[in-house]
């Protein structure tokens, strides 16, 4: 309720605005001067008038101190961002300052409207950005501007009305079974064509697209393996950490996996253990050759002198094998498309699909390869028909 107070022959209405950024309250204060040509009593009356529009003005377009959108997000990454998002999100978000700043950074955040978010958006896709990377961008200011609406800065959130533009469906491009089959048994006989010489630097990617196709694991997923991870006596492989590379810090990091559920531990075939171990031999004697150079990390998939192998490395790799054996170009991350896709052609339900990739819902797993399940799906209503022949 707003504060009323004489101040000589004025008086100031005073109102609360919540809170800033760091605790300190918010008020927003203006002053009303008597009509001296009308009544005492219209006075009274338009004064209270008057603070109950100020009050209600303030609240719905909730003053805060005039903070430029761009000051206000930096305040936002200090206070709430830097302690509470994973390294990965705000590795992210950082990316995203320059366009964002540039477009909305000079607006106060009680005045960005829907019509600012919505041009915006418009640059961007101006700028030739997927509607996903469009949607990124519109998901960091709203994630700022929730943190205004939670600490009483604003009512509303403009995101909240954004229009896309209509997404162009694409096929993702992934590996037949066919194509990984021949792309693998190339792998591994190139590792064994390339077994003089102190170093086989083919062995550790023979094994990473190996468990990539296996498994489904996400890249930094597989970096981030230790032997640890590994058990042997129940073939299983458990993912518990992700290695990652920030462009912003310009640095690699370990961090936990993606989202909770990325936490999982995976049965995998006796043969496929066979090979980790053979790796794990290698591993061994290409640590004795080393001796004082060789770095101890525990990692599965490694530099020359044992370091973390790095983030860029099997694109790189992929990219030079498959140019050198005439083999169609793609992806890392493809692979576990292409896990995704076997499985679901195996008829392996939706949950279990969720389960191996590490999805954080059911609804996660079906929304990105919808295509798949409906594949799956015609090709079991084919089933049924020919099983009944009416």
């Amino acid at each position: 309720m707003a504060n009323i107070t004489k101040r000589g022959d004025t008086y100031r209405i005073k109102v609360s605005c919540g809170y800033s950024v760091d605790g300190k309250q918010i008020t927003k204060s203006t002053t009303y001067k008597p009509d001296p040509t009308k009544s005492e009593k219209w006075n009274e009356k338009e004064l209270q008038r008057q603070a109950v529009l100020f009050e209600d003005s303030c609240k719905r377009g909730i003053s805060t101190t005039a903070a430029k959108f761009e000051n206000f997000a930096r305040e936002w990454f200090a206070n709430y961002a830097e302690l509470k998002l994973k390294r990965l999100t705000l590795c992210s978000y950082r990316r995203m300052e320059k366009r964002t700043y540039a477009a909305l950074g000079h607006i106060r955040i009680d005045k960005i409207s829907p019509l600012d978010i919505q041009r915006f958006v418009r640059s961007l896709v101006a700028e030739g950005l997927s509607t996903n990377t469009v949607k990124n961008y519109v998901r960091f200011v709203s994630v700022i501007l929730n943190y205004a609406v939670r600490k009483h800065l604003l009512t509303f959130n403009p995101c909240v009305t954004v229009d896309y533009p209509t997404a162009q469906e694409t096929e993702r491009d992934f590996y037949t079974v066919e194509e990984v089959k021949r792309l693998l048994a190339l792998l591994w006989q190139e590792r064994e064509e390339h077994t003089e010489g102190s170093y086989n630097d083919k062995k550790p990617f023979a094994m990473f697209f190996t468990l990539a196709a296996y498994t489904g694991a996400r890249k930094g997923e597989l970096l981030g393996l230790e032997w640890q991870d590994l058990d042997f006596d129940n073939n299983t492989l458990s993912i518990n950490r992700a290695y990652y590379y920030s462009s912003v810090e310009r640095t690699h990091y370990t961090d936990t996996p993606k989202t909770k559920t990325s936490r999982r531990t995976l049965k995998l075939p006796a043969h496929v253990m066979g090979m980790l171990k053979e790796y794990r031999t290698w591993q061994t004697q290409q640590k004795e050759i080393c001796g004082g150079s060789w770095v101890d990390t525990d990692r599965v998939f490694i530099k020359w002198n044992g370091e973390s192998m790095a983030t860029t490395a099997p694109a790189y790799f992929l990219d030079t094998f498959t140019k050198r054996n005439n083999i169609r170009r793609c992806t890392v991350h493809s692979f576990r498309h292409f896990n995704a896709s076997a499985l679901i052609n195996e008829g392996v339900d939706v949950v279990t699909v969720q389960a191996a990739l590490g999805h954080s819902t059911a609804a996660t797993t079906l929304s990105i390869y919808s295509h798949a399940f409906s594949n799956a799906q015609s090709k079991a209503m084919e089933a049924i028909s020919n099983a009944i022949a009416i």
